[in-house]
């Protein structure tokens, strides 16, 4: 297509009234990224029910369902890229997102398709107001991703500095500046949430569980577990059951 080709093609698409609706739609979209990108659930709530998001119930294919889905798609897209502006890692994007493209395809009724905007809406809020790290410098950012990646891993505080490249001093107290509470509390606390998911969640023996949550020593993993939640595993789990 030639240039002038390609001017006429968009000229006879551009209408008055379709480039009034084109700016406002982006225009709702800016607005609704920035909100996601604050965590802002409520905001993202109540633009989604001010029906702001008209092409999510466009007809381009006769299936209503598929279409529907072929929009879910889109907007979650736009989620995506709205956790990205809100600071968060792709690490923690790109499990949602993928989750979320599952859902989309098994969607079997429009209802179930509204009901499923809700639940990215508050799925993405949720994920910026936990993994944002728009207050962190890039080393902190990259440290507490590498921490949730691989529980099991060697988190001791000098081999994290080391394989970082900086002091460990200097890096532990940087984190207690930005994160507001130590390297080793963070690190404890991170491995008893996700014991706290396992405990309630499968049946493995509290042993294998403490194992992959990167801790060896079952009696250590226990008085850990008990420090930050208050009971033992087993008590949590039998409370929690």
């Amino acid at each position: 297509m030639t240039a002038q080709n390609l001017t006429n093609h968009y000229s006879e698409y551009a209408t008055e009234e379709s480039l009034k609706n084109l700016e406002l739609r982006y225009e709702k979209e800016n607005i609704f990224i920035h909100a996601v990108s604050q965590g802002n659930r409520k905001k993202c709530r109540e633009m989604l029910s001010a029906s702001n998001f008209s092409f999510l119930s466009e007809k381009r294919v006769d299936d209503p369902v598929r279409n529907l889905k072929n929009y879910s798609i889109i907007f979650n897209t736009l989620l995506r890229k709205a956790a990205e502006h809100g600071k968060v890692h792709p690490f923690y994007i790109d499990k949602i997102s993928s989750d979320f493209a599952v859902k989309i395809e098994k969607l079997s009724s429009i209802e179930e398709g509204k009901q499923l905007h809700h639940d990215m809406i508050d799925t993405y809020c949720r994920l910026v107001q936990m993994h944002s790290a728009k207050d962190h410098s890039p080393i902190i950012q990259k440290l507490t991703t590498r921490i949730d990646a691989d529980l099991t891993a060697d988190l001791s505080l000098q081999t994290q500095a080391d394989e970082l490249g900086v002091n460990a001093s200097y890096l532990s107290a940087l984190f207690k500046k930005e994160v507001k509470t130590t390297y080793t509390d963070y690190v404890n606390k991170k491995r008893v949430e996700y014991a706290k998911q396992l405990l309630t969640s499968t049946n493995d023996q509290i042993q294998n569980i403490a194992q992959q949550c990167g801790i060896l020593d079952l009696n250590y993993f226990s008085k850990v577990f008990k420090k930050y939640s208050g009971v033992t595993p087993m008590k949590y789990r039998e409370n929690n059951r």
